[in-house]
């Protein structure tokens, strides 16, 4: 965030925090119950969203060495992400081309030099390319030229990794244009690069809710007075966001309760993270939540209408990370996680009454704009012709 915007949003929810103002929409949106049980929704939804869509599913962190490599099955796709000795990040469909095993099941290594294939011992170099057969002599004739792994477009940027998991064809950019996929937050991101950072820590949550019910639990602060009385919500002020629409994307800051006492400092040193958490919801299904000494991570992946798989990752600047002790650390991840298994329980019981026929909308109020903004990208990226950003 540049400082001109970081200094604004520290105005405005000042002023809206002592004059008991909200940031509003003109007016309430919603969006249609079925959104988020059907199954033929939620199909077009995998199709476009999860196939033809770059999607985070890593992180530079976990590929910093050449043989450094992840995988990940989380958008169903079976992904390998490996850093080749050239120092070039590139990403396969982790699957043999002999008989359709998976290549690489650990997930994730270093010091890699090859793939093999667990079932018949074909190998694979890190750039993808079929370098060894097993009896290949008696084997017959294959183009192994034709035989290396299914290459997928790759893209990595301020310490996220982003795959488009459906296999170019012949001839097709391995890239991602970042330019287009992150429009104007890109900048943003750049100000808050996190390419040096570790992953402190990954915890995958499989909570009985649509995936985009788990987005919509981080795009508004009105339910922590209830939900969250005795975990987050003493930290923040009541309801004091500002939002801004990016594009496809979102950022929002919340207001902690320090904020009242800024007047204290000189403006000159005023800083947003010393006083709120500022979140990015970058389109389709990652929430960023920047915090004055880490940022959380939270990526959505669909398993069936009515349930997610969530990750929740925290992940830290090493100068940081080494002045503090580790218990303090695990006493974040400790409190992150609280908050999720409140919002969790109250997400299940909102999906299993989404099919009693109470309500054929989800209502969502002015100040719970980002919601509206969030479901319209949803539909219109869906909509016939609408282009795959990539």
């Amino acid at each position: 965030m540049q400082r001109p915007d970081e200094l604004d949003y520290i105005s405005r929810m000042l002023e809206m925090a002592r004059a008991n103002r909200r940031d509003d929409a003109p007016s309430i949106t919603h969006a249609p119950v079925d959104a988020y049980i059907s199954q033929e929704r939620f199909e077009r939804e995998v199709q476009t969203l999860f196939r033809r869509h770059p999607v985070v599913v890593a992180f530079s962190a976990q590929v910093r060495k050449p043989g450094d490599f992840v995988t990940s099955t989380d958008t169903g796709q079976p992904i390998l992400v490996v850093r080749g000795k050239d120092m070039k990040l590139r990403a396969f469909l982790n699957v043999c081309r002999h008989r359709t095993a998976t290549v690489e099941t650990k997930p994730c290594g270093s010091n890699k030099r090859a793939f093999v294939c667990p079932y018949h011992g074909w190998s694979y170099d890190l750039t993808g390319k079929l370098v060894g057969i097993t009896d290949g002599a008696w084997f017959g004739d294959i183009d192994r030229s034709a035989h290396g792994l299914k290459q997928l477009a790759v893209a990595e940027h301020c310490g996220l990794v982003w795959v488009v998991p459906t296999a170019l064809q012949e001839g097709q950019s391995a890239d991602i244009d970042l330019d287009a996929q992150l429009g104007p937050v890109k900048a943003d991101l750049d100000s808050w690069d996190m390419s040096g950072w570790e992953v402190q820590s990954i915890t995958p949550i499989r909570p009985r809710m649509n995936w985009k019910l788990v987005i919509d639990t981080f795009l508004e602060l009105y339910h922590f007075r209830y939900l969250h009385g005795a975990s987050v919500a003493p930290l923040f002020l009541d309801n004091i966001t500002t939002y801004e629409r990016r594009d496809r994307h979102s950022r929002f800051a919340v207001a902690k309760t320090t904020l009242l006492e800024i007047d204290k400092e000189p403006r000159e040193k005023w800083r947003l993270l010393d006083h709120a958490v500022m979140l990015y919801n970058l389109f389709p299904h990652t929430v960023l939540a920047y915090t004055a000494d880490h940022c959380g991570v939270f990526t959505s992946y669909p398993i069936s209408p009515d349930e997610a798989l969530i990750n929740v990752t925290v992940l830290v600047d090493p100068a940081v990370r080494a002045t503090k002790h580790e218990d303090y650390w695990k006493k974040n991840q400790d409190l992150i996680l609280a908050a999720l298994a409140e919002d969790f329980a109250v997400g299940a019981s909102i999906q299993a009454n989404f099919r009693s026929g109470a309500n054929v909308v989800q209502t969502f109020g002015k100040f719970e704009k980002a919601l509206g903004w969030y479901h319209k990208e949803i539909d219109d990226a869906l909509s016939p012709g609408r282009p795959a950003t990539n």
